[in-house]
């Protein structure tokens, strides 16, 4: 019971972010981040040439407003875009019809929860599964992996952002959850007034922080030995960080030929402030 009580508080506090909290750093306003969103998840997420994309079949898994979305469509995929966030993925029609009006063929949304994903949504297998900063968000990060893997092709590409344990000490996680805690029962609207009121603070980022009361964070061993388990012969952290980037191929002879070297500081979210906390999606 409680547990639900967390996911429904978590999923609202998202739904309310999307809807109200559209500007700030690593979105769809922020022209630097705009202009460079597709280089950045070929050369830095995913370490794969802008070709390999190309008429590829992506689920963007938890696509909050879509500003990932934008950058597949540029690529050349197919997407289907998800969210449990109805108000997310209006955001994200209305970005896609203003930024990419051509690529509107490209694109199916759906609402979706990633604990309980609908049996069709992967009658046909994803070429690429990219889920950015989602998982951890949802109460069961492992059961959600293993719904989203489960989705990823024979010859697929499966891309991960995930919270590091090890980006804060233990008495930092402890004194951030407390902080989500007494912050939880003020109106969300409330929240935001205080946030803006500290000056000088991405309140989209902030609330993202703050707000949603599940925040999961992993090690990275424990999500490699999932993911192996899933049947992913190849793990590896694109970006070396104490935050999760990690792509897993299936089989690693699918991409030869277009692979890219690992990128090295400055790291594209590193202008945004702090290293340890790259801006991060949720879908509830």
């Amino acid at each position: 019971m409680i547990r639900r009580l967390l996911q429904r508080q978590t999923l609202a506090s998202f739904d309310y972010q999307w809807r109200e909290l559209t500007e700030g750093g690593a979105l769809l306003t922020d022209t630097w981040f705009l202009k460079n969103v597709d280089r950045i998840i070929s050369e830095e997420l995913l370490c794969l040439k802008r070709e390999w994309f190309v008429g590829k079949r992506a689920l963007d898994a938890g696509s909050g407003n879509g500003r990932w979305t934008i950058g597949l469509l540029r690529l050349g995929c197919h997407v289907t875009a998800v969210d449990a966030s109805a108000h997310a993925l209006e955001r994200l029609d209305q970005g896609v019809s203003a930024l990419e009006p051509d690529a509107r063929d490209r694109l199916t949304t759906r609402v979706v929860d990633l604990l309980e994903p609908p049996a069709d949504l992967g009658k046909v297998p994803f070429d690429l599964v990219f889920s950015f900063g989602v998982l951890h968000h949802t109460g069961d990060t492992h059961r959600a992996l293993q719904n989203v893997t489960g989705l990823v092709g024979p010859a697929g590409v499966l891309f991960l952002y995930l919270y590091g344990r090890h980006s804060f000490s233990a008495p930092g996680r402890a004194m951030l959850e407390l902080r989500g805690l007494a912050l939880a029962p003020l109106p969300f609207e409330v929240k935001r007034r205080l946030l803006a009121a500290r000056g000088g603070v991405d309140v989209h980022q902030a609330f993202d922080e703050l707000s949603p009361v599940i925040n999961a964070r992993h090690d990275y061993d424990e999500v490699e030995r999932w993911l192996r388990k899933d049947g992913f012969s190849t793990v590896e952290r694109t970006i070396d960080h104490s935050e999760l980037f990690v792509r897993a191929l299936r089989h690693p002879q699918d991409v030869l030929g277009f692979e890219t070297p690992h990128p090295h500081h400055p790291y594209w979210f590193e202008r945004y402030g702090t290293a340890a906390k790259p801006k991060r999606d949720g879908d509830g």
